[in-house]
């Protein structure tokens, strides 16, 4: 296993500055030694805020954007141009005006699956077919990574925020998603999620596991708590984010407050 390397920040501001900067000088550094870059992209607030320094960021301009694609770790399972959708507040803060300008091809967005029904139709409809449908979406999903990158393939980069309650990715406390450990799914649904929507598909741990490199970032005092839990234990269900890990590096992004508990 690979030790887990802590990075604080004075001040969130600095933090998502520098983690803006890392992700771009990362995808440079495997531009120069592999013909294609394949990041997975987090959602939230923090990460909106990352992408569009990323965007605003000189360093984006040494990056060959036509070799790089964009994967979720996961995604609420919403209509297509829900605000709630992890790919629409990236698309809006940082990655559609790259393709906008010509520089990121379409093609190279990977976006999960979309619910195709309306919330009536959810709502009337009962926990089984919702479920059902969480799995088409989660099979199609694997099927197109195992697509682009063949069935032992991999990340080279994964980033993730850290919940208040520890949660990363859509891999919540105690739930049977953060306990999989099947090598060959790469992909789950999960139905009834503790934070709203409660329809989300995500990358299971094991699949994660495969990324050379796996960071985490996240701010306030408001995630102290699960910072210092996760970092004083590993592989604790009701700590997901004590998961994290990657084959190579595994880096915690903080900002000071984030980090307040640490010992």
């Amino acid at each position: 296993m690979t030790d887990r390397r802590v990075v604080t920040y004075a001040t969130t501001k600095l933090l998502n500055q520098a983690t803006a900067a890392r992700i771009l000088l990362e995808l440079g550094d495997l531009l120069a030694r592999q013909d294609r870059a394949d990041l997975a992209l987090t959602g939230g607030r923090d990460a909106a805020d990352v992408y569009a320094l990323m965007g605003a960021d000189p360093l984006s301009q040494s990056v060959d954007w036509s070799r790089v694609h964009l994967w979720w770790s996961d995604e609420r399972f919403v209509g297509l141009e829900d605000p709630d959708r992890n790919d629409e507040q990236a698309r809006r803060a940082w990655y559609g005006s790259l393709i906008d300008q010509g520089l990121l091809p379409q093609a190279n967005v990977h976006p999960m699956p979309v619910d195709t029904r309306s919330s009536a139709q959810v709502e009337a409809v009962d926990q089984e077919e919702n479920e059902r449908a969480l799995t088409q979406a989660a099979a199609t999903y694997q099927q197109e990574i195992i697509d682009q990158l063949g069935p032992d393939g991999h990340m080279d980069l994964a980033v993730f925020g850290v919940g208040p309650d520890g949660h990363y990715a859509s891999l919540f406390p105690d739930r049977s998603e953060v306990k999989l450990q099947d090598d060959d799914l790469l992909v789950t649904g999960v139905s009834n999620s503790p934070k709203l929507p409660p329809l989300r598909v995500t990358m299971t741990t094991p699949f994660i596991r495969r990324t050379p490199k796996v960071w985490l970032f996240t701010s306030t005092a408001e995630k102290a708590s699960a910072v210092a839990a996760a970092l004083g234990t590993t592989d604790d269900p009701h700590v997901p984010s004590s998961y994290a890990r990657g084959t190579l590096e595994t880096l915690w992004l903080l900002d000071a407050d984030a980090a307040s508990k640490l010992r």
